[in-house]
């Protein structure tokens, strides 16, 4: 189906208690300027910091609150990440649940690269590894207007993976994040924007935002831009929902008059 479509991505400061950031989420869900056919929450959206093994093993609060809220708001809801633990023995994965309006959970992408980086922040010292273990699956969802392709974080810095989501024909990919300040005032946008253009995509890119409670400093400016390239609509550093109108069918004739993916030689 080729429609206008109405998106909201989510931008939280979520910190440890579970509880609270669903309470947050809710409270900005339900103060959404209009109804959004997609919804798209930040990653660690349920806790920033914390037991991560503890949601890990017991994920249907979580996994209920969401079902509940993507029949509440009667849109798609990508979950942003958790942890869950997959299989046994192992760490917790990075995990992206996506559920359909009737609040049925229908798809799931669990993280592929691992930020393990050293940053000039409070922080310094990142090693997701440490808590989780990497997925290996693409995954893209067929919602009734468009294939939508995800991904979380650390991942759009691989372009290779978003160009196997455009082969398995996304046109919407979705990137919920916890960018670090001194990241993502770096490279946050460009490499976004580049992600959109190069796959004449739509991105949805919601953001962690401001000095969570472990000191963590996030970016915010969550986004949402279009394949052209065009930043639709962005955020500041406070928890807000960020709206913007996504025509499908403008995208399917960017793809058509300037066909750049067919004349790939490598």
């Amino acid at each position: 189906m080729s429609k206008t479509l109405t998106a909201a991505v989510v931008q939280m400061c979520s910190g440890p208690d579970v509880q609270a950031n669903l309470n947050q989420a809710n409270d900005l869900l339900s103060g959404m300027a209009s109804s959004a056919d997609i919804i798209v929450l930040p990653e660690c959206f349920a806790q920033m910091g914390g037991d991560i093994p503890a949601l890990g093993n017991n994920t249907s609060v979580v996994r209920n609150w969401m079902s509940r809220a993507a029949r509440q708001s009667k849109a798609w809801l990508v979950g942003g990440s958790i942890p869950c633990v997959i299989n046994e023995g192992e760490n917790s994965r990075a995990s992206c649940f996506v559920f359909d309006p009737e609040g049925n959970e229908v798809a799931r992408y669990d993280k592929i690269h691992l930020f393990n980086a050293d940053v000039s922040d409070g922080t310094r010292r990142y090693r997701e590894s440490d808590d989780y273990s990497a997925g290996t699956d693409l995954s893209v969802v067929d919602m009734e207007f468009a294939k939508t392709g995800l991904t979380i974080c650390y991942d759009v810095r691989f372009p290779e993976l978003y160009r196997q989501l455009r082969a398995k024909e996304a046109e919407i990919i979705t990137v919920p994040s916890a960018f670090t300040r001194v990241t993502g005032q770096a490279h946050w946008e460009p490499l976004l924007r580049a992600r959109a253009i190069e796959n004449q995509s739509y991105v949805l890119a919601p953001n962690q935002g401001g000095t969570h409670p472990n000191q963590r400093e996030t970016w915010g400016h969550s986004m949402i831009i279009s394949p052209w390239g065009e930043v639709l609509a962005e955020a500041d550093t406070d928890p807000c929902v960020l709206m913007a109108e996504l025509d499908i069918k403008a995208l399917r004739e960017i793809r058509q008059q300037m066909p750049s993916f067919d004349h790939r030689v490598l």
